[in-house]
């Protein structure tokens, strides 16, 4: 896993000790990625090798798969408000749905949630 390197060395200026680095459920394509300082070190997390790094990144032991070969970059946008909003894209061969924004993605393709066969009947019964 790779941070961008703004990340990086704003994480060591702040002299951050630890990161949480953690998929959540999200809007558009189902997932987003968000990283957290003030957490607690359990058994369900995992400590990644991040080079030289000075800080310890952890992730959810069953997400540990899905960040080999991953880079995860800082974005800063606006919000409706035009507030500036932090948000994380994840780069990964994994990834196979994106929203239009990037910053939603998922690991399966999505299928329809309504059944096309009825659809089909209603298009053909007009």
């Amino acid at each position: 896993m790779k941070l961008d390197k703004k990340t990086v060395l704003d994480l060591i200026e702040r002299k951050v000790e630890k990161i949480l680095v953690y998929f959540y459920d999200a809007w558009c394509s189902g997932t987003k990625i968000n990283i957290k300082e003030d957490f607690i070190v359990d058994d369900s997390l995992e400590k990644l090798e991040l080079g030289s790094s000075p800080f310890f990144v952890y992730v959810e032991k069953k997400d540990k798969h899905k960040f080999k070969n991953s880079v995860i970059t800082k974005t800063i946008t606006a919000d409706h408000t035009w507030k500036e909003k932090v948000r994380y894209i994840f780069n990964n061969e994994q990834v196979v749905d994106r929203c239009g924004c990037g910053s939603s993605f998922s690991f399966d393709k999505k299928t329809p949630k309504f059944d096309l066969s009825k659809l089909k009947d209603f298009k053909n019964n007009l």
